[in-house]
């Protein structure tokens, strides 16, 4: 049996509950995206009825605040409750609190749903990456946190689409189902498939594990490096935008069409992730991506026209789906197997910090220098406050997951 996963079938749990699990671990980036990809189409109608665009954009950024609150204590409640009780325990969370917005007619009441929205939605995340990391090893670990990546990406490019089906069958609530939907089906899937962690800790990892000043010592880098890489993500879609508007390009097919570049180009990289790791090696995959990513976010900067707007975009998301899915590797790979679902949640909560605060750090820039001059100096500023966290050699500590293929 693979720890977490019950196989139920010949080979090494290659059987349908074993698929049923690997879904799971698949999942969390397409359940957290789905947090914020499925309330634009509906912005108008939540503002008409609950208070106006300033209260529609809060209740909408709310979930994000819940992430951050979510990550900081995911890890240590999944410690105590374990693998499947918390996997279950928060996809039930996500449904119950996503839906919620199909009956909920007060702007409070709502906000409090798209927190508790969040929180679950960063639960199941941890969840599905500590079972991922207790799973699988080596290049297949790395395979498996891509695709996590890549099915972010996907959801981003869909979600519009099926949610304006749904108000058109439904109505501006039937938004709202789509969570409970994705959280029935993944239900299902974690019912059959995700079982407790029988595997007990070796010696070594209860003594590497035991040491908690130690393993914060390990992770602040990578938790520091995750930040600063939440803030580079959202750049396409928080600051690009008002960019192609001030060159006459701002409408929103248009601005569809650059962000759709940066989304596709995101999920390939991720998925190429693990190969590239094996054929080059980590630290040159990352460095690779990073400055593949700011390139493109310094040419946002640099170019005028949809179409080479559309290039920057793409190289973006060239890196955007390398460095992500690098620090999530990266940080459950250096962590003691018993902290792995701890070093998922911080990291979760440290990359939607990052993105939470990218107004802030952007508007800096912005203030400073000029909207397209921000973008050259961001990219100029990210790489050197990478170098230190790339050229530091951390000392891996005790791991015996098993290894895998998906």
């Amino acid at each position: 049996m693979t720890p977490g996963v019950d196989g139920g079938g010949p080979g090494a749990g290659r059987g349908w509950r074993f698929w049923c699990a690997y879904v799971v671990m698949v999942a969390p980036n397409a359940a957290v995206g789905l947090t914020l990809a499925a309330m634009p189409p509906i912005l108008p109608e939540l503002a008409a009825r609950l208070g106006g665009e300033r209260v529609a954009q809060l209740i909408t950024s709310v979930s994000g605040f819940g992430m951050i609150a979510g990550g900081f204590v995911s890890g240590r409640l999944l410690e105590r409750m374990g693998i499947r009780a918390f996997t279950l325990v928060s996809l039930i969370l996500y449904g119950v609190f996503g839906t919620a917005g199909w009956f909920l007619s007060s702007a409070p009441w709502m906000g409090a749903s798209r927190f508790l929205l969040g929180v679950g939605g960063v639960f199941f995340s941890t969840a599905a990456l500590a079972l991922t990391a207790a799973t699988f090893s080596g290049e297949a670990r790395s395979r498996v946190i891509g695709q996590q990546q890549a099915a972010s990406q996907v959801v981003n490019v869909c979600a519009v689409f099926i949610v304006g089906a749904l108000v058109g069958i439904t109505g501006w609530r039937g938004a709202f189902l789509l969570y409970g939907a994705f959280a029935l089906l993944l239900l299902a899937m974690a019912l059959a498939g995700v079982r407790p962690l029988t595997r007990a800790p070796s010696a070594s990892e209860t003594r590497a594990g035991a040491r908690a000043s130690g393993f914060a010592m390990l992770i602040a880098p990578v938790c520091a490096l995750t930040t600063l890489m939440g803030i580079l993500t959202v750049i396409p879609m928080a600051q690009l935008p008002f960019a192609l508007a001030d060159e006459g390009h701002g409408s929103a097919q248009q601005v569809s069409i650059v962000l759709g570049a940066n989304f596709v180009f995101a999920a390939v990289s991720a998925m190429s992730y693990a190969r590239l790791k094996t054929r080059f090696g980590k630290r040159a995959t990352f460095m690779s991506g990073l400055s593949i990513g700011m390139l493109g976010i310094a040419l946002m900067g640099l170019v005028n026209g949809l179409v080479p707007a559309s290039i920057a975009a793409a190289l973006a998301g060239l890196g955007t789906g390398i460095y992500n899915t690098y620090v999530f590797d990266h940080g459950v790979e250096i962590s003691p197997p018993i902290y792995h679902g701890r070093a998922a949640g911080l990291l979760f909560a440290f990359m939607f910090f990052g993105a939470a605060i990218n107004p802030i750090v952007a508007g800096a820039f912005e203030e400073a220098l000029g909207l397209h001059r921000a973008f050259v100096a961001i990219a100029i500023v990210a790489l050197a406050c990478a170098l230190p966290v790339i050229l530091a050699r951390p000392r891996p500590l005790p791991s015996s997951a098993p290894s895998g293929q998906p």
